[in-house]
């Protein structure tokens, strides 16, 4: 499943076609934190991964790991979303 979601999001042609592939995935099946750190590569930026991790959140197996996406995260700004989202 994992491998069939990069597929199809690596296929698209921008961030939100990808978070919109994402998301249809998400609703039928979970992923491992280091599943998500590895699609979130995808992303070129803090705003699209941020996203993708807000979007995933809820469908995390392992969400006690999902602290460590992060480190994915350059901009101060998106941390802090991240940080906030986790408290809720």
């Amino acid at each position: 499943d994992f491998l069939k979601l990069r597929k199809k999001m690596a296929a698209v042609a921008n961030d939100e076609e990808m978070l919109t592939e994402a998301k249809k995935y998400f609703k039928q099946k979970c992923f491992t934190v280091i599943q998500m750190k590895n699609l979130s590569a995808l992303f070129l930026n803090d705003t699209g991964k941020y996203n993708f991790f807000d979007a995933g959140y809820l469908f995390a197996s392992d969400v006690e790991n999902y602290s460590s996406l992060q480190t994915e995260l350059k901009d101060d700004y998106y941390i802090n979303r991240f940080k906030a989202m986790l408290r809720n």
